[in-house]
């Protein structure tokens, strides 16, 4: 074979396989970001389903507790209750104020709780009712019921999955 000609396909097959090989990293690229992509958007639907999660259990919660009895499915939403009140910690920033409110909530609640397991225990035997007891469960009671609005203010921003 002539040297020139063997030259110039040698030349050829080394652009060739240089052009392959941008094509194939190119191409690897391309994947690569479309990957990154779509972990972003399933760490971003992880968190919006988390954070729902918490906002679904703190409202069961908030159901039983306006009419508490004591009964053992009210007393069963105390456990999710709690936990969420835990996660809320580490999946809200604190500037959001949602863990410092669910603090709160958590005494209203407890008060809400006692009070009803005062009464069982003391059942129609106690003399006359206390009537400050009687207010500061009105009271919690009033702020239990007003909470959701301030609940959804705090995790509204949180829970816009298009904001997200």
């Amino acid at each position: 074979m002539n040297p020139a000609i063997s030259f110039w396909v040698d030349s050829i097959l080394k652009a060739i396989t240089a052009l392959a090989a941008t094509a194939v990293a190119f191409y690897v690229a391309l994947i690569s970001k479309r990957q990154w992509k779509t972990n972003q958007e399933k760490l971003r639907l992880d968190l919006y389903q988390r954070r729902f999660e918490i906002y679904l259990r703190i409202l069961e919660y908030h159901w039983a507790l306006l009419d508490w009895q004591g009964k053992p499915e009210q007393i069963a939403s105390r456990g999710p209750f709690v936990r969420a009140f835990c996660e809320s910690r580490f999946i809200f920033p604190e500037k959001s104020g949602v863990y410092d409110f669910l603090r709160e909530f958590n005494q209203h609640a407890l008060q809400i709780v006692n009070f009803k397991s005062e009464l069982d225990e003391k059942g129609s035997a106690s003399p006359r009712p206390n009537p400050k007891l009687a207010q500061l469960q009105l009271d919690n009671v009033k702020w239990m019921f007003d909470s959701p609005d301030a609940l959804q203010a705090r995790m509204a921003p949180f829970l816009n999955f298009h904001s997200l």
